[in-house]
């Protein structure tokens, strides 16, 4: 009953959050209309084949400049300590945390298809096919999530965190081609994009929508991409226990 009662609460906390609102809705959907508008007019079915990148807007969007954010302001204010004093779990509510934003994610992707489906006629997939997306999503959403966490713990405050996290979020967007398509990328920057774990993710999101890969992923640079965020955010918590 605790664990419903904290879940309920972070849910109705990021919908009364108008910033959190923004970076986990209206953000990644002025995203989409933004490249589609750059780039839809010279590259055919541009909604089609970038559809997981948009989705993963919201991806990084609500985990880096909105979790990081909360995770520092409940870090910076000792409402984590507060928890403990009263003998509420820490891991029952980051689990609720971490359900929540789960739930959002949901639903902002799920808004992102709808607008998607109605302003350029985008053919939402098969329901078989969403269950293994929506798997594959949440799957490929945890690295970020400790992302968030190294970022919200290790910042003094919420300023900073956010400070951290909007640079770390656009270079994520530029190195995995959801800004600038990987095509267009040249010389090293496109080399760094190939290897990039993220590029890695989304091309196989890519692939379980469109059936093609925008590369080949690399699972080995995506498993240690993985575990040293794993390692990063193990030593963050120990230090801050």
């Amino acid at each position: 009953m605790n664990f419903i009662k904290y879940f309920i609460f972070e849910i109705h906390l990021r919908f009364r959050n108008p910033s959190q609102l923004f970076f986990s809705f209206a953000f990644p959907i002025f995203l989409m209309f933004a490249f589609a508008s750059s780039f839809g007019k010279t590259i055919p079915h541009y909604i089609e084949n970038n559809i997981a990148n948009i989705m993963m807007y919201s991806v990084l969007s609500a985990s880096l400049t909105s979790l990081s954010v909360q995770i520092s302001e409940y870090q910076s204010g000792k409402i984590y300590s507060l928890f403990s004093q009263r003998g509420i779990r820490r891991s029952v509510y980051i689990t609720a945390q971490i359900l929540s934003f789960m739930c959002i994610i949901f639903i902002s992707t799920l808004s992102i298809m709808l607008i998607a489906h109605f302003a350029y006629s985008y053919t939402i997939p098969s329901v078989q096919k969403l269950l293994i997306f929506y798997g594959k999503l949440y799957l490929y959403s945890i690295p970020f999530y400790f992302l968030a966490f190294i970022i919200g713990i290790t910042s003094k405050n919420t300023t900073t965190a956010s400070a951290v996290a909007m640079p770390v979020m656009f270079v994520s967007f530029f190195f995995s081609g959801m800004m600038i398509p990987l095509s267009q990328l040249t010389g090293g920057i496109q080399n760094i994009a190939h290897h990039f774990f993220l590029t890695s993710l989304i091309s196989d999101l890519t692939h379980t929508l469109t059936s093609h890969y925008t590369v080949i992923p690399n699972w080995f640079i995506v498993q240690i991409s993985i575990l040293s965020l794993i390692i990063a955010a193990a030593i963050v918590s120990y230090r801050n226990k």
